[in-house]
């Protein structure tokens, strides 16, 4: 009786960690969906008020942030992700608090259910991610090219991509996916900018890829002296680093919460086994 109890605690326990643990992928989705705007200008203040200073420069009167306010169309899925994570999660982990307190049979076996398929579906998402981490880092740099190639467009009539390449560049200090060479093939940009009322034709490289400190020496030396100029440094690695940083974290995180899910599911196990061998009365 003294390890069913302790079995009892233990799994309650376990279970409303798995509660709050939906709520933070709940409050996380709905952070993203609905408040990722402002942490993204909090976060990037500095860098987007470089590159209004820029395009003011420019002549343009483009604001950044009324741009970044449409990041939400982009993030849509993985919003909707987090929160049907987080719904599943937290429902799995009430429906297992219920059924561990009240030792209601059907519940235990209908817990132990959904947990084996929840821990399955995570198995096999860190599974498939790194068994086709190279498929997706290809996708991924296909579709960075396809938005150079068909959506930068400098600092003129400019969409989300192009935004998010400027931001790339200036709060990155990089250029392009590998280089500054990557935009050899941009069909949208016009290759000439006018920067602080002097225009500047057939210019190498875009005005963002010229280091913050000095766009007047970067645009008259044409991207030609290194000291003004980011176009070497490309913007893949560096988002893959913080990228691949994040996902190690994510990944850990996932473990320890398959970890938490497979105990509760073999105390679900060892509890219902224990209401099956119950002897009845005649």
């Amino acid at each position: 009786m003294c390890v069913k109890a302790l079995m009892k605690i233990v799994s309650g326990v376990l279970s409303i960690v798995s509660v709050l643990l939906g709520v933070i992928f709940l409050i996380v989705g709905f952070i993203l969906q609905f408040g990722l705007t402002t942490v993204v200008v909090n976060y990037l203040r500095t860098y987007i008020n470089e590159l209004n200073n820029y395009l003011k420069a420019t002549g343009s009167s483009v604001d950044i942030e009324t741009y970044i306010q449409q990041l939400p169309q982009i993030t849509g899925n993985l919003a909707v992700t987090f929160i049907i994570m987080g719904i599943v999660i937290a429902a799995v982990g009430v429906i297992g608090l219920v059924a561990v307190c009240c030792e209601v049979k059907i519940m235990l076996i209908i817990y132990i259910v959904l947990l084996g398929i929840l821990i399955a579906g995570q198995v096999t998402l860190i599974i498939v991610y790194y068994a086709a981490r190279d498929t997706f880092i290809s996708r991924a740099k296909t579709y960075m090219q396809d938005t150079i190639n068909n959506k930068y467009s400098g600092y003129s009539n400019m969409n989300m991509e192009t935004i998010l390449w400027n931001v790339f560049h200036t709060s990155l200090g990089c250029c392009g996916i590998t280089n500054g060479t990557d935009f050899a093939s941009a069909k949208l940009w016009t290759r000439n900018v006018t920067y602080n009322s002097v225009s500047y034709t057939n210019i190498a490289y875009p005005l963002t890829c010229c280091r913050t400190s000095n766009y007047t020496g970067c645009l008259q030396s044409n991207h030609t002296s290194i000291q003004y100029t980011n176009l070497n440094v490309g913007c893949w690695e560096k988002i893959d680093t913080t990228v691949q940083t994040n996902i190690t974290y994510a990944a850990l995180g996932t473990a320890a919460i398959v970890l938490l899910q497979t105990l509760i599911l073999v105390f679900a196990v060892h509890l219902c086994k224990g209401d099956s061998s119950k002897t009845q009365p005649v």
